[in-house]
């Protein structure tokens, strides 16, 4: 993995330092947080002062952690900064102080865009948290996977399980119809299957993701607010219920409410305007990119809840690994709010 510090360098105005990519860099023309290559012995915060000052020869102070993703074989460690000093650009096209409305209008590269988003579209803090259902708040994959192979098997195709994790962490109708063509099964029959045999299964088997009570609980004590947006049915409030979770939530959407299906931002935009929520104060929280992505397309933030390292690469401004890393994720640090 390659080690890159960035850095999100603030102005006493709130302006935030943005450089362009030189003809023939890669990613040329497109703009990016500055930094580089960690060396050896270095932190993080010592590369980027480095970094800074070979680069730009400017000084920064007040360094702390903003954001970490990785993208391909890349680890980029945000960092946020402040400086009162010009900079002096040796390798790049073009350096700006821009505000955070203005870097919506500017091309990032990929591994910055996620983080210029967030930066741009963040309220004054983060007050309203719109959660998808299966593998983000409960562990309900090994009773879906278990709920389709039996479907698959009673027309007469046998496959492993984790070959069908991989396909319904896509999505359960692609899944489905994926499977139906290439094997040519009746895919109206397996879509009944696969719901008459999840009835059968002991739903008290199912437990909430690691750390989502604890985490759910801490952010309502900070004053945040929950809901719950899914495609599976009102079965969904039955989970809850079971988990002791139900009062957690304001209000809950499934699949049974008739808004069109993930990736398309109906149902986030209802509840927007059902409850006077602020897009910039909302994060949309799922396993898949299709729930990130319904997320931006709703105008909101939109957080990778991977616990299995599927996503990487996803382009949620948001990212973690583990439930309970949230709260202090979705915490204002320096140089944000």
């Amino acid at each position: 993995m390659i080690e890159v510090s960035a850095g999100i360098i603030r102005r006493k105005d709130g302006r935030l330092l943005v450089c362009q990519r030189g003809e023939g860099q890669h990613n040329a023309h497109l703009w990016e947080f500055p930094g580089g290559k960690q060396e050896a012995g270095e932190t993080p915060a010592s590369c980027l002062c480095r970094e800074l000052m070979e680069e730009l020869a400017l000084p920064v102070e007040n360094i702390s952690r903003y954001a970490q993703r990785v993208y391909g074989d890349i680890r980029l460690t945000f960092l946020a900064g402040e400086t009162d000093a010009e900079p002096v650009p040796t390798e790049h096209e073009d350096v700006r102080f821009v505000t955070r409305e203005e870097l919506l209008t500017l091309p990032f590269c990929p591994a910055d865009a996620p983080i210029a988003r967030r930066l741009a579209l963040k309220g004054e803090r983060l007050t309203c948290f719109i959660w998808d259902f299966d593998g983000t708040l409960m562990d309900t994959y090994p009773h879906m996977v278990l709920s389709m192979k039996r479907a698959l098997e009673d027309q007469g195709l046998f496959m492993g399980e984790k070959e069908l994790l991989d396909l319904m962490k896509v999505s359960v109708p692609y899944c489905r119809d994926v499977l139906s063509e290439q094997h040519g099964l009746d895919r109206f029959a397996l879509q009944i299957g696969y719901w008459e045999h999840g009835k059968k299964l002991d739903r008290s088997q199912v437990q909430p993701i690691p750390g989502i009570p604890e985490t759910l609980r801490e952010l309502r004590r900070r004053g945040g607010r929950h809901f719950v947006y899914t495609h599976r049915d009102k079965g969904t409030f039955d989970y809850l219920r079971q988990a002791g979770l139900i009062d957690e939530f304001e209000d809950i959407i499934t699949g049974d409410d008739g808004f069109r299906r993930k990736p398309e931002p109906d149902a986030l935009l209802h509840l927007i305007e059902k409850h006077q929520l602020i897009p910039g104060e909302c994060v949309m929280i799922g396993d898949r990119p299709l729930d990130t992505a319904c997320g931006r397309n709703a105008g909101m933030l939109s957080c990778m809840l991977d616990t299995e390292g599927r996503f990487s690469d996803d382009s949620a401004e948001y990212y973690t690994h583990d439930a309970r890393l949230m709260p202090d994720l979705f915490l204002p640090l320096s140089g944000e709010g």
